[in-house]
């Protein structure tokens, strides 16, 4: 098994590019491979702090897009035109903020989300479950017909049950693994296109 090394080529890059993490290339590459983001999007990211991915996705969607973040920690310094929402994703009041920001559908909803671990395998994995159901829920309540979802996975147990909630919503379903992410990590991403509507309307 690789060695893991904090201070790898993907740390170095961040810092020559002015990137708060090396997370920013993880979103780079997915975003990129399957070409997610249309110039002018809305997008919405979901665990943003410290700002890697909004920095790219920003950057994707150039200046007539728009921009979302949540978080439960304070992003220092969003790129330019970005809105960095603190709160908490599984809270109604930050999703209705958080898609009201938006100003219509998003093309794209993005998740990084990952609860703090106990080291207690049974509640970290239900947290974890918890997180991912929320950042699913607002994927519903946010995406327009057709739009994409990025998430971070983990594989455990019930891997099989989470790929399956996201075929029941999405036409395209992918599990794939970044370059930037550390050896040895059980960190997936879930790449899921073609979003449909369950109620055949408009996001709410």
């Amino acid at each position: 098994m690789p060695t893991y090394e904090p201070r790898d080529k993907y740390y170095r890059k961040a810092r020559e590019r002015g990137l708060p993490s090396r997370a920013a290339f993880k979103i780079e590459e997915l975003i990129a491979r399957a070409k997610l983001v249309p110039r002018g999007g809305r997008i919405a990211d979901l665990g943003c702090a410290p700002g890697g991915w909004l920095a790219i996705l920003a950057r994707a969607a150039g200046p007539e897009g728009r921009v979302v973040g949540v978080d439960l920690a304070r992003c220092a310094n969003p790129p330019p035109g970005v809105l960095a929402i603190v709160g908490d994703i599984t809270d109604p009041a930050t999703v209705s903020r958080a898609i009201e920001a938006l100003g219509g559908p998003a093309d794209l909803v993005t998740s990084d989300l990952a609860p703090k671990l106990t080291g207690i395998a049974a509640r970290d994995e239900a947290r974890s479950e918890e997180v991912l159901a929320a950042a699913l829920e607002f994927a519903r309540r946010s995406l327009r017909e057709g739009g994409a979802m990025v998430a971070k996975v983990f594989m455990g147990p019930r891997f099989k049950q989470i790929v399956s909630a996201f075929e029941r919503d999405f036409s395209q379903v992918e599990v794939t693994r970044t370059a930037a992410t550390r050896p040895g990590s059980s960190e997936l991403y879930v790449i899921a296109r073609g979003f449909r509507r369950r109620d055949g309307g408009a996001p709410s």
